[in-house]
């Protein structure tokens, strides 16, 4: 204390000092103090704050994005965090030296306050007229003994209030914040204000109503000088555009009411059950990965199957089969759930066991993981390189997962896996509509498409076709005699609607003749059934495409994401990168310019002798196509059993 007395008490003693001087009144040398404190000494650290405050505001755009994109993967999230601020040159750490100068501040105006007669020169306890307006500014107001001097502890609250008030509405700083961090930052500075007007003299009490007051007439000139409306429209506009109205604030409350109730009822179910074979989702739409193998064991067994998953507008609630028994739990409470699971098997096609919030059973040893995979591709760059190595068993797709499951095993010394060769159950569902959706059109005449239909669809991870070339490839298709449809990734769609919009307004003269559609209904697949050919970059449609139709794919080879960085080191060509060219031709977007028309019509003109090829190749990758829930249901029954 003394340190800061020296540092600070003494400069700031000298204010205090020339102030009563000028007036001879204490009063009005507290107002006087806290007035200088505020243009002197605070207002170049709030300058410097509002700077900061505009650089963290201009970036909310692209944090919302990284936060919508990489909800369900808080360490991604993090590391995309940390990369836009390195790229844009912004250190949250900065932010915080205001707020710690102010603090530091604080103490020393403090030690003013206490010790008034300290820092006033020449003149004696007796010669100092405490009395302001009838309040005797050297007391600390009781609430036991109720005087004049309440109003002051009143007054600070009030005037910290309005500040509070102005300052989440029109700064910069508070802009960037949620609404709750706001209102919790408001609730703290008010009580503050209270509880030290309460606890120290009146003076004090002074200080922080001026000083507080004096905080609303420096935003409104900082925000003057370096007005966000300006300098950050953009990010403004995208602020307001994500702010929940009162009735929809209401409505959530009132979702997530109800949640709680489901969830503690489903949970209490869940742990009396008992249970031989759970079947864990994250998401509604990952029953289609499970339909096969389970249809197959209900067919050929009377094992009743916990299927318990994370979204609560699962389809499967509305189903009544009584050998299939759904539950809801958030991904917070399946953590515990999964600790003290007491099951046989578990089978998910979520990776990544013991590594996130899926842990292994501390209550039972013996239960069989099982991996079902979600997706064909590859398992040593498209998932993190532990992301199967605490799995009993996993179900693969095509022999690419069995050879690189096993060279992972040998790099690492890890005991061996039952790989079973279970195939892809949504493969057999999509070529088995197909058939029936050919069926249906040869039964209306249906010929040949007389023009060319081209199906654009993308990937939703970073730098997809939308975020890097749609604007060429649309402008080297439409006009050119071909019918383009454009169906975005449903999570892209769902994350970046704004982005959908502004290319639908762009291109809208295209879909009013009829030449473009934009397809955001995805509940049917008739644009994939029709189509005569899609460009996509990594999506995994590409191999549901050309699986079911023998079509062909033109892929644009924007930058990959790659979860594994080490996957060179296995010696294996990834499935995704082997079988592009041969199932298609695969382009760099620099290269669409120049090279696209003339790999669309090579493609569209071979068709009928790539149809032969693709079946072929499809097949080489695919294990037992058409009978996929046969030999993964096959496998669970009997180990079930045993």
């Amino acid at each position: 204390m003394e340190f800061i007395s020296s540092i600070l008490g003494t400069p700031l003693g000298y204010i205090i000092n020339f102030a009563y001087s000028l007036t001879n009144s204490y009063g009005l040398a507290v107002i006087i103090f806290a007035v200088a404190v505020r243009v002197l000494f605070l207002f170049p650290i709030n300058v410097f704050a509002q700077k900061n405050s505009i650089r963290l505001l201009k970036l909310q755009p692209e944090l919302g994005k990284i936060k919508k994109r990489f909800a369900d993967d808080k360490e991604k999230q993090n590391e995309e965090q940390y990369n836009l601020f390195k790229r844009e040159r912004y250190s949250p750490f900065i932010g915080l030296i205001p707020l710690f100068a102010q603090l530091f501040f604080v103490i020393g105006i403090m030690q003013v306050m206490l010790d008034p007669m300290r820092y006033l020169q020449g003149v004696s306890v007796s010669d100092v007229d405490f009395t302001f307006l009838g309040i005797n500014l050297n007391v600390v107001p009781s609430l036991l003994n109720p005087s004049l001097e309440l109003v002051m502890p009143l007054l600070s609250m009030g005037s910290a209030l309005v500040f509070c008030l102005i300052q989440n509405e029109i700064s910069p700083g508070a802009l960037s914040q949620s609404k709750g961090t706001n209102i919790g930052l408001t609730i703290v500075t008010v009580a503050l204000s209270l509880y030290l007007s309460l606890a120290l003299p009146v003076s004090v009490g002074i200080y922080w109503t001026v000083s507080n007051l004096m905080g609303v007439v420096t935003i409104f000139i900082l925000n003057t000088i370096y007005n966000p409306y300006k300098l950050a429209p953009d990010a403004l506009e995208y602020i307001k555009s994500i702010r929940k109205t009162p009735g929809e604030i209401k409505a959530e409350r009132k979702r997530i009411t109800e949640l709680k109730l489901k969830e503690k009822l489903d949970v209490k179910r869940f742990n009396n059950a008992k249970k031989e074979l759970v079947f864990y989702a994250l998401t509604g739409g990952q029953y289609k990965y499970y339909k096969t193998l389970i249809e197959y064991i209900h067919s050929n067994s009377d094992i009743h199957i916990h299927y318990l998953t994370n979204d609560p507008e699962d389809a499967l609630f509305e189903q009544e089969n009584p050998k299939l028994i759904p539950y809801y739990a958030s991904q917070k409470k399946t953590i515990s759930l999964m600790l003290k699971l007491d099951a046989d098997i578990m089978v998910t096609t979520v990776p990544d066991l013991q590594s996130y919030h899926l842990k292994r059973s501390i209550v039972r040893e013996d239960i069989e993981y099982i991996n079902v995979f979600h997706a064909p591709v590859s398992t040593m760059m498209q998932y993190k390189e532990t992301a199967f190595d605490h799995f009993d068993t996993v179900f693969c797709i095509g022999p690419h997962h069995i050879e690189e499951l096993r060279r992972r095993e040998e790099m690492k010394g890890l005991k061996k896996r039952n790989l079973v060769k279970a195939g892809y159950g949504l493969f057999d569902e999509l070529r088995e509509r197909y058939r029936t959706f050919q069926i249906s059109a040869n039964a209306g005449n249906s010929t040949e498409n007389e023009t060319k239909k081209i199906l654009i669809a993308p990937s939703w991870q970073n730098d997809n076709i939308f975020e890097t070339c749609i604007d060429e490839i649309l402008d080297l298709l439409l006009g050119r005699g071909y019918l383009v449809t454009l169906r975005p990734h449903p999570q892209f769609m769902r994350l970046f609607p704004e982005r959908i919009a502004d290319i639908q307004q762009r291109y809208k003269r295209f879909v009013e003749v009829g030449e473009l559609i934009f397809e955001c209904d995805f509940s049917g697949n008739e644009s994939i059934y029709t189509s005569d050919l899609v460009i996509t970059d990594w999506s995994g449609i590409a191999y549901e495409f050309v699986y079911c139709t023998l079509k062909p794919c033109l892929f644009i080879n924007t930058p990959q994401k790659i979860m594994n960085p080490n996957y060179e080191s296995y010696n294996i060509e990834p499935m995704e990168l082997k079988i592009r060219n041969k199932v298609g031709i695969s382009i760099n977007p620099d290269e669409i310019n120049e090279k696209m028309t003339e790999s669309i019509e090579a493609l569209l003109n071979d068709e009928d002798s790539l149809r032969e090829k693709i079946n072929g190749i499809m097949d080489e990758y695919v294990f037992y196509p058409g009978r996929s829930g046969e030999a993964g249901g096959r496998y669970i029954i009997k180990m079930v059993n045993k």
